[in-house]
């Protein structure tokens, strides 16, 4: 798999939970006592509280929507070589995410 590769994967991966979370948000009992406009930090933060509801709480559909569409611009800006060595030097961040969002160990 290329560096490129790994980006559409990671970025199509959080697409997918990314829907999935908001079809949930939008028709799960659990969120109906909330306002929609805060539902998704109020639900995190209520339910679970502490440093890492905090974390998930600014994480909404949203936030994952725009870090795919992130990473899918970032793919096809490698797409300009198949050089993998170049692609991982001029893209190492978007790469370490894509990788941590994967579970890759590289």
């Amino acid at each position: 798999m290329t560096p490129a590769d790994e980006l559409r994967t990671a970025a199509q991966t959080l697409m997918d939970l990314a829907d999935t979370a908001q079809e949930d948000l939008d028709t799960a009992d659990y969120w109906k006592p909330y306002d929609k406009t805060t539902a998704w930090r109020d639900g995190f933060v209520n339910g679970f509280g502490g440093a890492c509801s905090d974390l998930v709480a600014v994480f909404t559909p949203a936030t994952a929507h725009a870090l795919a569409a992130w990473l899918r611009s970032e793919a096809d800006r490698l797409t300009v070589t198949t050089h993998p060595g170049w692609q991982d030097t001029v893209a190492p961040n978007p790469l370490a995410v894509a990788r941590a969002i994967n579970g890759s160990s590289r």
